[in-house]
């Protein structure tokens, strides 16, 4: 591993070849001074994700500090919001007194990058966990994954990446939500365990209207260049015959999630977990259910230009 001082702010544990830092040295719970910021957000890019462990900060501490980076979204699934703190999505299995969600119980089923179906797609994500899953043995549930979409780009062929130069894509949440329907319906048929979504209102739908994006996006911090699909949200590919939308995108999904481009995270509670979605994509893992409990804390930075 590769450790790296920040002007004796603070510690940079490389964890992944091509993404995953562990940073350590600071306490969210404290004001953070801007020098120390902005060497922060040169090694979270630098690294498209990066942990801060054993943290222990208040809603209000956790939207403080990401709003540094710019905006945060409101997610369009408004039942799934903290109470009282708009700007926090609640990820959870937990059930409340009327035996619903307390929050999200499904996000992140298929690989995908946050709100890229947004006219600014999101910049980045941060996920505090309150609490995680553990068995009896110790062993922690709940993993998520992550792939690079700027190592993957690197790696294609050049004959791909000028295929891909000029071509768009759409994304779109009714593509996610009938795609999610689709899989309820087959883990029901299946016998396994059936993680279902609540239904928007047509007012809500309304709010995420389709938007077309390039394949090829350049990181508007690094300027690196990286794929703009993923497996969730992208519908098709503007211009071309459906076989071939169908034939590129299934090749560059195969091709993004990788081994060699991916990082997995195991929890621990306390754990500030950020990610670049311009530049990585992540994917989490059911293998958890009731009476092992997950709590989690979702900040979302809108993008400041849309590519």
């Amino acid at each position: 591993m590769n450790f790296i001082k920040e002007a004796n702010m603070f510690e940079v544990k490389k964890l992944g070849r091509h993404l995953g830092a562990e940073i350590s040295g600071l306490d969210l719970s404290k004001p953070i001074d801007e020098e120390t910021f902005q060497a922060f957000s040169k090694a979270f890019f630098e690294n498209e994700v990066v942990v801060i462990k054993n943290q222990n900060i208040t809603p209000q501490q956790h939207i403080d500090f990401t709003k540094r980076f710019g905006i945060l979204e409101a997610h369009v699934r408004k039942e799934s919001r903290h109470g009282g703190h708009d700007e926090i999505f609640v990820l959870s299995n937990i059930e409340g007194a009327d035996g619903k969600p307390i929050g999200a119980i499904d996000a992140g089923r298929f690989w995908h990058s946050d709100l890229s179906y947004k006219e600014h797609p999101s910049m980045l994500s941060a996920l505090y966990s309150v609490e995680i899953p553990v068995r009896e043995d110790g062993v922690v549930l709940g993993d998520t994954h992550y792939a690079s979409t700027t190592a993957a780009y690197d790696a294609l062929p050049e004959a791909m990446k000028k295929r891909l130069e000029n071509l768009q894509s759409v994304h779109s949440y009714a593509f996610y939500r009938n795609k999610n329907r689709q899989a309820q319906k087959e883990e029901a048929l299946s016998g396994g365990r059936v993680i279902e979504e609540k239904e928007l209102s047509e007012e809500q739908l309304k709010t995420v209207p389709d938007v077309a994006s390039p394949i090829v996006r350049t990181h508007p911090v690094t300027g690196r260049k990286g794929l703009f699909v993923n497996e969730a949200h992208t519908s098709h590919i503007v211009g071309v015959s459906e076989a071939e939308s169908k034939e590129i995108l299934e090749e560059l999904y195969q091709h993004i999630v990788q081994e060699e481009f991916r990082f997995k995270h195991t929890w621990g509670v306390g754990d500030l977990l950020m990610w670049d979605n311009c530049a990585a994509q992540h994917k989490a893992t059911f293998d958890y259910r009731l009476p092992l409990r997950r709590l989690m804390y979702r900040t979302t930075v809108r993008g400041t230009v849309p590519f």
